[in-house]
């Protein structure tokens, strides 16, 4: 009688639910597909180029020459297509820096930057010596016909352009002729020495520079 409620039919089962290895193994690798797709998702829309995000930074490619020397990139801290976090971590600087009105912390950038502008400058000033203050430029007329015109070098006007956004004025530094007519040097004055103290401490000073016969 046991055996009999023990055995089981074919029709029995044909009417039960089995799930095989293979179905297991389809199930688990479309799980992963699945969780694999999400994962992508949320990286694509946590990693913007400088195109798409809101701050302009650019991404992390193979040809960033700092790439060699990169410790974000050495350390894995940083990849390929997402953004450059040199270039964040300098904005987020300059972020916190007008957001608490501290500007005191961004002169040593402000240097940076206005030192290597003074460098192009003299770069440029460089190229003027070695091709001349006037270049030869080729132009074409509205008929086609290609001449030459001597212009003055295009460096100069970039230069000056540098130099009036760094705020360098020839004047405020006395280098000019009327500047200095303006602004004659200053005269020392030394309160409590007599008149005739100075004089002998001027013809001490500059006797041997004045010809003989000249030192009164």
């Amino acid at each position: 009688m046991a055996d009999e409620e023990n055995r089981v039919t074919e029709a029995d089962l044909e009417d039960e639910d089995f799930t095989t290895c293979i179905q297991i193994d389809q199930t688990l690798r479309a799980v992963a597909v699945e969780n694999e797709a999400k994962n992508t998702a949320v990286v694509q829309r946590r990693i913007r180029t400088y195109l798409s995000s809101e701050i302009p930074v650019r991404p992390c490619r193979v040809d960033c020459p700092h790439r060699d020397r990169c410790k974000d990139f050495l350390n894995s801290r940083v990849k390929d297509g997402e953004l450059c976090r040199p270039e964040l971590r300098q904005i987020k600087k300059w972020q916190a820096a007008f957001r608490k009105g501290d500007l005191e912390s961004l002169k040593d950038d402000v240097g940076t930057v206005a030192g290597s502008m003074a460098v192009q400058v003299s770069r440029l000033l460089e190229s003027v010596i070695a091709d001349g203050v006037v270049v030869e430029s080729e132009k074409v007329t509205n008929s086609g016909i290609r001449y030459t015109e001597k212009v003055a070098h295009p460096a100069l006007r970039e230069a000056a352009n540098i130099m009036k956004t760094l705020g360098i004025d020839l004047g405020s530094f006395l280098m000019t002729p009327k500047s200095q007519k303006d602004n004659p040097p200053a005269v020392q004055v030394n309160v409590g020495v007599s008149f005739d103290e100075v004089s002998d401490r001027f013809v001490a000073r500059y006797s041997n520079r004045l010809p003989k016969g000249e030192t009164g």
